[in-house]
């Protein structure tokens, strides 16, 4: 079953973070891609760039698109990034998502109804 890990956080701390600090925290990062690959439960993984980089799409009520800057919704933790994974049960994502940096950052683990991976 594939499952979405999409972690959330607030970019002011990520952006203070020190270089040591931010290895220290992509070494779990890539300790669960490489578990991931090694068991082909691996899908894909994507940082993302800050919300001030964003445009939301969206149309008005006659149908025009619409871009705008900047995230739709305003919140205090930003979506971050996401890993893609084909686990065997909802616990196994689950456990991923546990071995990730909590401190700072909340991840949820939700079931992907379909992709093309």
């Amino acid at each position: 079953m594939k499952f979405a890990l999409l972690i959330y956080g607030k970019e002011t701390y990520n952006k203070q973070l020190s270089e040591e600090q931010e290895s220290e925290m992509l070494e779990l990062h890539h300790h669960l891609q490489a578990t991931t690959i090694e068991k082909e439960e691996f899908i894909a993984s994507a940082r993302l760039e800050w919300t001030e980089t964003a445009k939301t799409v969206s149309s008005d009520s006659k149908g025009e698109i619409l871009v705008t800057d900047g995230p739709f919704a305003e919140t205090k933790e930003q979506f971050l990034g996401l890993y893609l994974l084909d686990c065997a049960s909802e616990n196994d994502a689950i456990q991923y998502a546990a071995s990730l940096p909590l401190t700072h950052h909340k991840i949820e683990v939700r079931p992907v109804g379909w992709c093309r991976a």
